[in-house]
């Protein structure tokens, strides 16, 4: 399973995943999520060429049932899909976006990669024979095992901004 978050940063994933199962011998079943936000004729003529064994999508409502039954998962290290990942359990390969001098995906899956939770492979050495190799690696790596880490960010971020404003509004006195 090969996803690529909102799709504006992966097009050197989607590219390298079409060749690597072009060239596969394995019979391996290939899907790809390719976004909503890669360009619709961008799209239409990568589902064209698509290969025998390669399903497209621009975006699935079952991603987080899809990861529960994936063999792996290859993605960019976005925060959501690496929670989404780490809920699932599955094994994963992590190639995050590091164009521009982003360092965050880089952080967050050198990170999981250390803890035993993550492959990485670093943007740079993304080629269709480097993702093919890598996701052999993975496949053999052991599963992932259960962490404790805690992926409720967007729930305590809010927890943390209704506190911040009811101290400031108690501070201010009522009416303000």
């Amino acid at each position: 399973l090969v996803s690529v978050g909102g799709g504006a940063a992966g097009r050197g994933l989607v590219s390298s995943t079409i060749a690597a199962a072009r060239n596969a011998k394995n019979g391996w079943k290939w899907c790809l999520i390719t976004g909503p936000n890669l360009p619709k004729d961008e799209f239409d003529a990568i589902a064209r060429d698509a290969t025998p064994g390669l399903s497209i999508f621009r975006f699935r409502e079952d991603f987080a049932s899809l990861l529960t039954g994936a063999r792996l998962s290859v993605s960019q290290a976005g925060y959501n899909t690496v929670c989404d990942v780490l809920r699932a359990g599955c094994r994963s390969l992590l190639v995050p976006f590091a164009a521009g001098g982003e360092t965050e995906q880089t952080v967050r899956a050198l990170m999981l990669e250390e803890l035993g939770l993550a492959t990485v492979l670093m943007e740079k050495d993304l080629t269709p024979e480097g993702l093919a190799q890598a996701i052999e690696q993975a496949l053999v790596a052991p599963r992932p095992s259960a962490h404790r880490l805690d992926l409720e960010g967007a729930h305590h971020s809010a927890q943390i901004l209704r506190e911040r404003h009811r101290t400031r509004s108690l501070k201010m006195g009522p009416g303000t």
